[in-house]
């Protein structure tokens, strides 16, 4: 540590005090202040990332106008594919068929593709990214939103599909705290052909 520095800082916040019990102080407030500067870069680049993710701001009016969009495109069947980075890592590919969630498969990092079976299907598609949004916006109306005190920093963003309406992208960040979630379509076909075919009697 630079002397010269310290004896400024000490003479400014310590005139009169002893030499020695000066100069500890002044190293305690610089940690201090140290650690302090750390926390208000960690929270910078936050929020700098939520900023990047895009989007708009998760209000329920944003997301009821999303939600109107999708129940007017009328989509019964369709294939999604989406990921879920975060507390949890997962690549889902969802088969919906009259508006039913009728398949559910996982694509594991090493290419294999296992059959899923969860208990509530509906949470897979695209009625359950809506669903999962939802939750998440209700708990900032709670006393402790996410199990965090009152007035947290929580930063919900999401980008509606223009022509669907589905979520594209979703950016869940609780400032502070390791529950960041990121979900992600990577892929959506309305209609596809499957569903389209009409099985000869």
């Amino acid at each position: 540590m630079n002397a010269g520095p310290t004896r400024d800082v000490t003479t400014t916040w310590w005139t009169g005090a002893s030499r020695g019990k000066t100069i500890y102080n002044n190293i305690m407030l610089t940690s201090m202040r140290g650690k302090s500067a750390s926390r208000l870069v960690l929270m910078g680049l936050l929020l700098a990332i939520v900023g990047c993710a895009g989007g708009e701001p998760v209000t329920g009016a944003s997301l009821a106008s999303a939600r109107q969009l999708w129940d007017r495109a009328r989509v019964r069947d369709y294939d999604l594919e989406w990921t879920s980075r975060g507390q949890s890592q997962a690549h889902y590919r969802v088969e919906v068929r009259g508006g039913e969630v009728r398949s559910v498969e996982m694509l594991q990092p090493n290419g294999q593709v296992t059959q899923a079976h969860p208990g509530n299907p509906r949470f897979y598609g695209v009625e359950g990214l809506f669903l999962t949004i939802e939750e998440d916006l209700a708990q900032l109306r709670q006393p402790a939103p996410f199990g965090q005190p009152k007035g947290t920093r929580v930063v919900l963003r999401f980008s509606p599909d223009p022509k669907f309406g589905y979520p594209r992208h979703y950016r869940r960040d609780v400032l502070g705290t390791s529950q960041a979630v990121a979900i992600d379509v990577v892929r959506f076909v309305p209609d596809p052909p499957r569903a389209r075919s009409v099985p000869s009697s």
